[in-house]
């Protein structure tokens, strides 16, 4: 329950971005990134998709990156636009520091760094031409990263 709150959290805050995220394409509808998953992924139904406008969640899953379990949540357009973020996480604390340091190697230094201090969070921001990450670390949930298609 406090991850999905921490991701909705970032959803409202985050800008979009832009980056097709592993086996995904930008724009995919919720079908199209649920077969494209191969199994991994599911639609949630109609009535259980959070929407935080302009987004809404409609699909939900895991995929592995390396050795790590990653859950994934699949954020779409209310405006029909299709898949415009994807939050990644590792399921453990115990993996946090594998997870940033893949986030590192794919992406370089965070070009901006952040969090609250007292809580124990900490946010590292990657841009790019097309995309925008945020990576967040806290003491109460394992690591994720919102990965959005920017404008």
């Amino acid at each position: 329950m406090k991850h999905t709150l921490w991701c909705l959290a970032v959803l409202m805050i985050a800008p979009a971005a832009r980056a097709d995220w592993q086996y995904t394409r930008w724009g995919m509808t919720p079908e199209q990134v649920v077969a494209a998953s191969g199994g991994t992924a599911e639609l949630l139904p109609v009535a259980k998709r959070p929407r935080v406008p302009p987004l809404v969640t409609a699909a939900t899953g895991e995929t592995t990156d390396g050795r790590m379990q990653l859950r994934t949540v699949f954020s779409f357009g209310i405006d029909g636009a299709g898949l415009r973020c994807v939050t990644y996480g590792v399921r453990s604390h115990a993996d946090d520091d594998v997870f940033r340091a893949a986030l590192i190697q794919r992406h370089g230094q965070p070009q901006a760094t952040g969090g609250i201090a007292f809580l124990g969070l900490t946010t590292l921001d990657w841009k790019t031409a097309t995309d925008e990450i945020t990576a967040t670390f806290s003491k109460e949930d394992p690591a994720f990263a919102m990965q959005c298609r920017r404008g």
